[in-house]
Formats: structure tokens, C-alpha cells, sequence
């Protein structure tokens, strides 16, 4: 399935938007904004809540945004009524950083039908299309983990990696973070500033135009691979501060089909308490 969804595409009776808007200072911004206003029949899916697991994140030893148990995230997708073939539609207000988050998770489990809405909740708008402010109200859905779960890379895979000297199954880590937390030179949300030693740096924000619409196929295609020096997708893994931002590198690769790259989840906010 296409992983983007243009605002002028039809809606079906099969598509459910889910808003994704977060804010990494301010942790139920997201909530009230949606209660505020939010895309025709939305549900709301919380970064820190429903798609990171909360008592993991007080632990603060598995980064700050741990996946949930398996389980509890196909309890949420029922609870708001998705069923195996309804077609998700993520969104935010950030170029999709979010939304990219519950892209991959919906295909951690086995469920393809998702797509992250172009342009955001901007070019909703930009397109005459209507917002409302009332929840929908669901029947219980009935969504279930279609096979084993998509492999999620670990710390001590990375760790190997590392001690190896970059010498294993892992042939290319794409550290999603801007520039100046990549180098070391600020560090606004974790206690240590820096990268893992042979990561390589690329901005999620260059996967973006200037008016916040990903990039054309072809232009994420040519500047991965420019990046990745031909190096098979497979053996890509994506990580960012905290699993969110990677998400997006991982998302335009598949626009740009270079297929079946990796995440570290913990990224680097998991690192730092181990290394």
C-alpha cells in the first residue's frame, strides 16, 4: 500500500484517520488539540500512552519512548473500532513525525493497510476539507496480530555491532536526529549529548519539501541511496533520540522503495543508560 495519502483523495467508509499531534515539551498537547479540532471521525492515538508503553518509560532504562507489549496496542486499535481491513490514515501537524510512529507499529504487527496523510493537518485544510470537534463513538473492532511480530533491532545487537567495528549484519545506522544533537553540540531532551560511534546522520527533515509535503520518489531515492552507498535496504537500521524521528527516514525509504529497512527503538535516549 501506497504509504502516503494525498488530502484530495476520496474517503471511503473503509478509512480511518487516526491524529497523531504531540509535543515532545508539552505531553497532552496533542489530546487537547484534538478534542479541540481534529479530521472527520478521528480517533486520537497518544505518543507517550498508547503508543509507547508508560511504565517502561518510568523505568527510564529503555529509552523514552519503549514499545508497548504487543497486546496492549491491538487492545487500543479495538477499543477505537479498527478491524482487519480498515484503512488507517495517520496525520499530525509536524510533517508526519508522529504519524510515522503508529506507520510503523500498525506494520510491527502485521497490519499493512495504513498510510500517513501528506501535508499534515495543513493540507487537510489547505484543500477546503471539513474538521469537527465531536469523538466518534465505535463499535469494537476486532483487529488481531496477523503473524509474527516484525523484528525490531535490539541493544545488544547494536552493541555488537559497535564492538565489531561495524563488522556484521547491520551494514549502515541512520541516526535521524538534526545535525547539532547528532555532533554533540546541543542536547535539548536527554542527559548526554552525542551519537553511537559509526551512525551516520540523516536529518528526518530533509525528507521534507520547505512546505512540509514529502519529497517526490525519485529525489528520496536518489539522496538515500547517496547516504546508504548502495547499500541494501535490508541491512539499514534507523534510529533517532527516541524511536519517533527514526520512523520517518524509515517511511521515505519505502516511498523511495528501498524496501524493508530496520528500527532500534530505544535509539539513543536507551543507549546513553547502558554505554
Amino acid at each position: 500500500m501506497n504509504p502516503l495519502f494525498e488530502s484530495s483523495t476520496e474517503v471511503t467508509p473503509d478509512i480511518l484517520f487516526v491524529d497523531c499531534r504531540h509535543s515532545l515539551n508539552d505531553k497532552d498537547l496533542g489530546q487537547r488539540l484534538y478534542e479541540d479540532h481534529h479530521l472527520p471521525n478521528a480517533i486520537f492515538a497518544h505518543i507517550e500512552k498508547d503508543l509507547s508503553d508508560p511504565e517502561k518509560i518510568s523505568k527510564k532504562i529503555y529509552g523514552r519512548h519503549p514499545l508497548p507489549v504487543a497486546e496492549d496496542f491491538i487492545n487500543f486499535l479495538q477499543i477505537n473500532g479498527v478491524n482487519s481491513d480498515t484503512h488507517l490514515v495517520a496525520y499530525d501537524d509536524d510533517g508526519g513525525v508522529y504519524a510515522a510512529r503508529l506507520w510503523w507499529m500498525l506494520n510491527w504487527i502485521g497490519h499493512h493497510k495504513i498510510s500517513i496523510l501528506n501535508g499534515g493537518l495543513k493540507a487537510w485544510k489547505k484543500s477546503g476539507n471539513q474538521l469537527e470537534h465531536t469523538k466518534p463513538i465505535r463499535k469494537r473492532g476486532q483487529i488481531q496480530k496477523k503473524s509474527g511480530l516484525v523484528h525490531q533491532w535490539k541493544i545488544a545487537e547494536i552493541s555488537a555491532w559497535v564492538e565489531s567495528e561495524r563488522d556484521n549484519e547491520i551494514a549502515v545506522l541512520i541516526d535521524a536526529r538534526m545535525p547539532e544533537r547528532f555532533n554533540g553540540q546541543v542536547e535539548p531532551l536527554d542527559f548526554k549529548a552525542g551519537h553511537i560511534a559509526g551512525a551516520l546522520n540523516r536529518p528526518y527533515i530533509n525528507n521534507l519539501e520547505d512546505n512540509g509535503y514529502f519529497k517526490s520518489p525519485e529525489k528520496l531515492r536518489k539522496e538515500f541511496l547517496e547516504v546508504l552507498n548502495y547499500t541494501n535496504p535490508t541491512s539499514v537500521v534507523h534510529m533517532c533520540g527516541s524511536g519517533i524521528t527514526a520512523c520517518h527516514n524509515l517511511v521515505a525509504m519505502e516511498i523511495a522503495q528501498l524496501v524493508g529497512s530496520n528500527l532500534y527503538v530505544g535509539s539513543w535516549s536507551e543507549w546513553i543508560q547502558h554505554n
